[in-house]
């Protein structure tokens, strides 16, 4: 199947450099979902398939690097506006947790997957066609299911504890014992546009078994982590370990190229050194930073030359949100408005995610995987930048289609159909937040 997308203006970055934009006026010749042929005119008789693109905009999808869809959805109520990163009182340990544990026992499978089709519509129509999403091992088969369904290119991450995911009672006392044994399955599991891989959850539920078995799956795929995250997290550590998280998980042989840590806003310049050293990745949520009240601190890792992608963690599932985030948030932790600018933020979102996951995505450059924005720029003008108009005023309204592989996932007709999976999975939320208000709400 060979796909032509037609007259756009085309807008990428050039893989050497964060400002290294690149527009022009092409045509994007597709061929077995990889992008085949880019010039100025390709006649239609090439393609089996033409889409006009006149008038728009032609940009790469975005790759969320580290999203957690069901919870962002299902529990975004109970952490706004509330402390999560902290121990006690920390809404992360006496309700979050507590919720998904409850949904994941309650629900069914079909009430499961009518979850992760909502979250992962929404996503989808705010720009993501690629997405590394995070997920109690109950939740993985939904979540995978639902974007086979979809066709959004999706790396569906069961988080692996060796106690259990952590509870607190009132007075702040964790209920997890000392972690020991655990599973963890080393090769990804692909089917199509999908994989399937393990995680660590974090270092307060890691057992030295964990770590092994995490550090061997690391030589060949993605390990992803959540490593310097929190308050607790960092003094558990110190105490267990006599080091940081971002140190024990080194040392642990679990911090590689291949490593990619989540959320890892409690990093001093040692710890980036160590993730520096080892070519290891990180993935940060401005969004998440921003409403825990936390600094962004994307400008310190890459002054270290770490390789910096973006995700939308637990507060929602829009990297258009999370890009126009990421640059406020950088800006004002650095008091500078010059730092982090839009072509940051944007290649956060596209190259720097793909640089972490291993994939030729998140440019349009002949070899690398079809996934595409169509988008119309008419409420975003002037047109004078084009990519700073994208990053800091594009809402879903503008994205009219979105390929993956360079298959047509999403236009706006798919409006009804999104608004039917939300119907369905408010269903199935209000029967888990009706469990939830017996015990933990």
């Amino acid at each position: 199947m060979r796909t032509l997308v037609r007259n756009g203006l085309v807008i990428s970055l050039i893989h050497e450099g964060y400002h290294s934009i690149k527009m022009k006026y092409a045509d994007l010749l597709i061929e077995n979902g990889a992008f085949a042929d880019i010039r100025e005119s390709i006649p239609a008789s090439a393609a089996d398939e033409v889409i006009d693109a006149a008038g728009k905009w032609v940009l790469p999808g975005l790759v969320n690097t580290g999203a957690s869809l069901i919870a962002a959805k299902l529990c975004g109520g109970l952490i706004a506006d509330y402390p999560r990163q902290n121990w006690q009182g920390s809404m992360l340990y006496h309700r979050v947790l507590p919720m998904l544990r409850i949904a994941d026992g309650l629900l069914t499978p079909e009430e499961k997957r009518d979850l992760a089709r909502w979250a992962l519509a929404d996503a989808l129509a705010a720009g993501t066609t690629a997405v590394v999403d995070l997920e109690r091992p109950g939740f993985a088969d939904a979540v995978s299911q639902a974007a086979k369904e979809l066709g959004v290119r999706a790396y569906v991450v069961s988080m692996r504890t060796a106690c259990g995911f952590p509870e607190a009672e009132q007075d702040g006392r964790l209920l997890c014992p000392e972690p020991a044994g655990g599973e963890f399955a080393a090769g990804a599991a692909a089917d199509g546009t999908v994989s399937r891989l393990d995680g660590l959850y974090s270092v307060e539920t890691t057992s030295g078994d964990l770590w092994r078995l995490a550090a061997q799956a690391a030589e060949t795929q993605p390990l992803f982590l959540y490593s310097g995250y929190s308050r607790y997290e960092e003094s558990l550590s110190r105490v267990r370990y006599g080091k940081s998280p971002v140190a024990a998980a080194g040392d642990a042989g679990a911090l590689t190229g291949r490593t990619v840590l989540l959320q890892s806003v409690f990093t001093d310049f040692y710890d980036r050194e160590r993730i520096r050293t080892a070519g290891a990745s990180v993935a940060l949520s401005a969004v998440s930073a921003m409403q825990d009240a936390l600094p962004f601190p994307a400008v310190a890792f890459l002054r270290q030359d770490i390789n910096t992608a973006l995700g939308t963690g637990y507060y929602g599932v829009s990297m258009l949100e999370e890009m126009k985030a990421a640059a406020f948030g950088a800006k004002l932790q650095t008091g500078n408005a010059a730092q982090y600018q839009a072509s940051d933020a944007f290649y956060a979102a596209t190259i720097a995610g793909a640089q972490a996951l291993g994939e030729p995505l998140g440019r349009i450059e002949p070899g690398f995987k079809a996934d595409l924005l169509i988008v119309n720029p008419a409420r975003l003008r002037p047109h004078n930048y084009p990519l700073i108009n994208f990053v800091y005023g594009a809402s879903p309204d503008e994205i009219e289609t979105a390929l993956v592989g360079g298959r047509t996932v999403r236009t706006r007709e798919c409006a009804g159909r999104d608004a039917a999976f939300a119907e369905a999975a408010e269903r199935a939320a209000a029967r888990a937040w009706a469990k939830a208000r017996e015990t933990v709400l």
